[in-house]
């Protein structure tokens, strides 16, 4: 399952490293929510020939969490990978994730590594934030998801499964029985989705045995032809941050206020440090003004009532 806001370049590399595969996908569905030719024109192309059935849906909203949903809720596949379009994976990335959930019909979800993103270990700054929300040997835990929807992440020179409580949204083989089992991607997720992916993983995780693949490689190019801007996508951050604490960690919402200011003040915090170099980073105040709106958005919201919007409904019915 691919989603896409119309990057053609990005998800012809993409496909062309699905065709490599040495396990193949049975079908591709890419749900674009662009207004541009291009990327229907390529999935249209002869893939069939490369081993590939690309199936093009066009959708009225960029949202990468609704557009992963209304792609998974329609295939009749057991088997799932979400992929973002701007992913190249090694040749063998399928067939590791494959032979890991295939261990055991409790493991619901396995996913990869982007060698170039590392997710090791933290800046002292975000050490001292995990060590302050999380406490004890829990703040050091790889695959590990504390506070404010912080995940932590892997030690780099492992190759054996580890166990994890998040997943990556663009590099995640999942059983369907899994995604259905929890209702999928929240209903409150809009835009980018910032976080949809830990959110899903951490609730998946409740269920069943989530597991980081690191021998299953990929490149993630982060397109700079993005879905939003800096405010909006600071916007919406602070609202998924909130509306995990709220929602899925069960929290009261005095102790989501708390864990959302804590975040907040370190996020900034990290963000002026780099006044050390000589200037604030790009976006700094758009930043600041996008959080400050996302945090009063929040006031008297109870995510837990969100629905799915009507129209979604229809289209997956």
């Amino acid at each position: 399952m691919i989603a896409t806001v119309g990057r053609a370049d990005a998800l012809a590399a993409c496909l062309d490293s699905l065709a490599r595969q040495s396990h193949r996908p049975a079908e591709i569905i890419v749900v674009h929510s662009g207004g541009d030719p291009d990327t229907r024109a390529l999935c249209e192309r002869d893939w069939p020939s490369r081993g590939l059935t690309v199936h093009y849906q066009p959708y009225p909203q960029k949202s990468a969490a609704l557009q992963r949903d209304f792609a998974a809720r329609r295939t009749a596949q057991p088997l799932i990978l979400f992929s973002d379009d701007d992913v190249e994976f090694e040749a063998d990335f399928i067939e590791r994730l494959f032979e890991v959930l295939s261990r055991d019909a409790a493991i619901g979800a396995a996913m990869g590594r982007v060698v170039n993103h590392a997710m090791g270990e933290p800046t002292p700054l975000w050490r001292f934030y995990r060590h302050l929300v999380a406490g004890g040997d829990r703040a050091t835990v790889p695959g590990a998801v504390v506070g404010a929807m912080i995940p932590n992440g892997f030690p780099s020179a492992v190759s054996d499964p580890i166990r994890a409580e998040w997943l990556g949204g663009g590099t995640t083989l999942i059983r369907k029985a899994a995604y259905l089992s929890v209702n999928g991607f929240a209903p409150y997720f809009r835009g980018s989705s910032p976080g949809e992916d830990i959110d899903l993983g951490y609730r998946i995780s409740r269920k069943w045995q989530i597991f980081y693949v690191p021998l299953a490689r990929c490149i993630h190019h982060q397109s700079p032809a993005g879905r939003e801007g800096v405010s909006r996508y600071q916007f919406l951050t602070v609202r998924s941050r909130y509306a995990f604490c709220r929602a899925s960690a069960g929290l009261t919402a005095a102790v989501s206020w708390a864990h959302l200011a804590v975040w907040a003040i370190f996020q900034t915090s990290s963000e002026l440090g780099q006044l050390r170099r000589g200037r604030l980073p790009a976006g700094f105040w758009s930043a600041v003004g996008g959080r400050l709106r996302g945090v009063w958005s929040c006031v008297g919201w109870d995510p837990a009532a969100e629905q799915f919007p009507e129209w979604h409904v229809r289209h997956v019915a």
